[in-house]
C-alpha cells in the first residue's frame, strides 16, 4: 500500500502499479504504446528474483530495438474488456426500494428519475469495462447544483487512486489529479475521501517528485476548491474489484485484471498475425522483364507500362531468351497461420474466463436459442456471476450515497432508512416461447404461484404492477363460474353413485355397492347370460305324396 507523503518520488511504483501500466498499454490498443512500454520495461526491479527472463525479447520489445517496419496489433484485450461489460450490464439492472408499501410508487419513480438523469447506468457500463482491464475501478459521488440537480457519479482510475483497506473493506482513499504545469513546477491536487468528510491538499512539485503542500490559492486551477468538505455520514467513494484474489499478491484487496497471466499469449498473437501479413507481403507477385521493356525515368528508375502493346526489338539473340518475361510469386501459408491464430485466441479468451463462443468463435453459423447459448457459454456466465457478486453490494452503497447527497445538498426528500435491492438481468434473454414453456411446466407440476409466474414474464415490473396483473388474472379466470356449495357437492356425489347402480341393473353391468359409512366400494360380478348357439343342421327335404 502506497502512502502519500511530501517530496516522494512520482509516480510511485510497485509491482501492482507496474502491472497496471502494462495492462493499460494493452487496453489502449495502440501498437506504439505497447512497443514503448516493453522496450523500457523494468519488471525485474519489482520482483525479488535472483534471475530474470529476457523480458525485452518479447515481440513488442523488439520492435524499437530492431527497428521493425511491419507489425500489427490485434486488439483482443479491448474485446475482452468490452465483452465483460456487456455481460454485466448489457441490460440495465433493476434497482428498487426494499419496500412493498403502497405509498412507495412516487418514491420509486423519483429514484428512477435520479438514476437516469445522473447518467448512473452509463457510468457503471464504463466502470465495468475499465475494471476488466485494470483489475478494479473506483466510483465516487460528486455534486454541483450549478451543473445538475442530481448527484454526479464519476469513474476514477486505479492508477491515480491510493486506497486504504481494513479487513478487505475500503475505509478511505486519496485521488490524485494533475491540475497545472507552470514552468518546471507541477501542481497536483490530493482529494482524501473519508467517512463524513473530504480533505483537499494542493502539492507543488516537479515531473518526478510530488513536492510539498501549498495553499489552494497558489494555483489558479484550484480556486474555488474548499480545503475540507463535510459530507453525509458515509464514504462517498466505492471500490469495485474485477475479481479476487489478486494472484500477484494474494494478501492485497485490489482486484485482478482479466489480462493477468495472458500477456505473453497476447504478445504471441500479435507476432503470429504480423508474420502472417509479412507472408502476404512477400507473396506479392514480381515480374522480371528485359531492360528494353523498361522506360527510363529522369531519376534513374525504370517503369514497366502494363498497357503498352508495342516494344522496340532488343539487340540480343532471341535463341538465348527463351522466356523474356518471368513471374515470381510465393505461396501464402494461410491455413497454418489461421490455425495458429485461432488456437492462440481460443487460449487467450478461455484464460480470461470466457467461452470462445462469446467472441464469435466455434459457432459454425448456427442460430441457437437462449437455452442452447447458456449451455455453450457456461464459462462466460460463470465468470459474470462472480463479478456480479462484487458489483451488487457496491451498487447498493453508491445509490445509498447518492440518496443522502440528494437530500443534503440538492433538495431531495427520500426516505433513506430504506435499503435498495439490485437485480441483474440476463445478458442473453430467453424468447417469450421459452419463458412460457418454463412457466407452463412449473404450473403443471403445481410448483409455481401466480405471483412468480407474473414476475418471470415481466421481471422489470414493480410490486404494484405485479399485484394489479394478478388481480386481473383472478378476475378474468372467475367470470361466469359459480363457486359450488360443499353440501351440494356431497349430494351430487350420492346421486351420481345411485345412477351408476341403476345403470348396472338396466344394462347388466357390475353393481356398485357402498358398504358402511366409509369409502369402501365393492363390486358384484353379473351372472353370465346363456350362450345361444345357432342351429347349423341341414333342412330336411320335403316328402312327396
Amino acid at each position: 500500500m502506497v502512502v502519500i507523503t511530501e517530496n516522494m518520488a512520482w509516480p510511485p511504483m510497485d509491482l501492482e502499479r507496474h502491472k497496471m501500466r502494462e495492462h493499460s498499454a494493452w487496453y489502449s490498443g495502440e501498437a506504439e504504446v505497447l512497443s514503448n512500454f516493453y522496450y523500457d520495461s523494468k519488471l525485474q526491479d519489482f520482483l525479488s528474483f535472483n534471475y530474470s527472463s529476457c523480458n525485452n525479447n518479447k515481440f513488442w520489445a523488439r520492435q524499437i530495438k530492431n527497428q521493425s517496419n511491419f507489425f500489427i496489433h490485434i486488439p483482443i484485450a479491448n474485446d475482452i474488456a468490452e465483452t465483460s461489460s456487456s455481460f454485466l450490464f448489457g441490460k440495465t439492472p433493476i434497482i428498487r426500494f426494499d419496500s412493498n408499501a403502497s405509498d412507495m410508487d412516487q418514491a420509486q419513480k423519483d429514484l428512477d428519475d435520479m438514476l437516469t438523469k445522473s447518467g448512473f447506468f452509463s457510468k457503471i457500463v464504463e466502470g465495468a469495462e475499465v475494471a476488466s482491464a485494470m483489475g478494479g475501478v473506483f466510483v465516487k459521488e460528486a455534486w454541483d447544483s450549478d451543473l445538475s440537480e442530481e448527484p454526479i457519479p464519476m469513474i476514477v482510475q486505479c492508477e491515480q487512486s491510493f486506497p486504504k483497506f481494513k479487513f478487505g473493506k475500503l475505509v478511505s482513499v486519496t485521488f490524485m489529479y494533475e491540475l497545472a504545469v507552470v514552468g518546471s513546477a507541477v501542481y497536483r491536487l490530493g482529494e482524501d475521501i473519508q467517512k463524513g468528510k473530504i480533505i483537499n491538499t494542493l502539492y507543488q512539485g516537479t515531473a518526478d517528485t510530488l513536492g510539498i503542500a501549498v495553499p489552494l490559492t497558489d494555483c489558479d486551477a484550484a480556486i474555488g476548491i474548499e480545503a475540507e468538505v463535510v459530507t453525509p455520514d458515509i464514504l462517498t467513494a466505492q471500490y469495485i474489484p474485477n475479481l479476487l484474489p489478486n494472484r500477484l499478491n494474494r494478501q492485497s484487496s485490489s482486484g485482478r485484471s482479466d489480462y493477468q497471466g495472458i500477456e505473453t499469449l497476447m504478445d504471441a498473437l500479435d507476432e503470429t498475425f504480423s508474420d502472417w501479413m509479412v507472408d502476404v507481403q512477400i507473396a506479392r507477385g514480381k515480374l522480371h522483364v528485359p531492360t528494353g521493356y523498361i522506360k527510363g525515368m529522369s531519376d534513374g528508375d525504370g517503369k514497366f507500362n502494363l498497357d503498352k502493346v508495342m516494344y522496340e526489338e532488343m539487340e540480343v539473340d532471341p535463341m538465348n531468351v527463351p522466356d523474356p518475361i518471368t513471374a515470381t510469386q510465393f505461396a501464402i501459408r494461410a491455413d497454418e497461420f489461421e490455425k495458429t491464430t485461432l488456437n492462440l485466441m481460443d487460449r487467450i479468451i478461455t484464460s480470461a474466463g470466457y467461452s470462445p463462443q462469446s467472441f464469435g468463435l466455434n459457432i459454425q453459423g448456427r442460430a441457437e436459442s437462449g437455452t442452447a447459448l447458456n449451455i455453450r457459454e457456461r464459462k462466460s456466465f460463470s465468470t459474470t456471476l462472480k463479478k456480479q457478486s462484487y458489483w451488487e453490494e457496491a451498487l447498493k452503497n453508491i445509490v445509498k450515497s447518492m440518496l443522502l447527497i440528494k437530500n443534503a445538498y440538492l433538495g431531495g426528500k427520500f426516505t433513506c432508512e430504506l435499503d435498495v435491492n439490485v437485480a441483474f438481468s440476463e445478458s442473453i434473454a430467453n424468447n417469450s416461447m421459452e419463458v412460457a414453456t418454463c412457466i407452463k411446466t412449473l404450473s403443471d407440476a403445481s410448483a409455481i404461484s401466480t405471483d412468480t409466474k407474473v414476475r418471470m414474464q415481466h421481471p422489470e415490473w414493480t410490486d404494484t404492477q405485479v399485484d394489479e396483473e394478478i388481480e386481473r388474472i383472478n378476475n378474468d379466470g372467475s367470470v361466469g363460474v359459480p363457486v359450488p356449495n360443499p353440501e351440494d357437492l356431497t349430494q351430487m356425489g350420492e346421486n351420481q353413485l345411485g345412477g351408476i347402480n341403476n345403470q348396472a341393473k338396466d344394462k347388466n353391468v357390475p353393481d356398485v355397492k357402498q358398504e358402511g359409512s366409509g369409502n369402501k366400494v365393492v363390486t358384484q360380478k353379473p351372472k353370465p347370460e346363456p350362450i345361444i348357439k345357432p342351429n347349423l343342421a341341414k333342412p330336411k327335404k320335403p316328402v312327396k305324396k
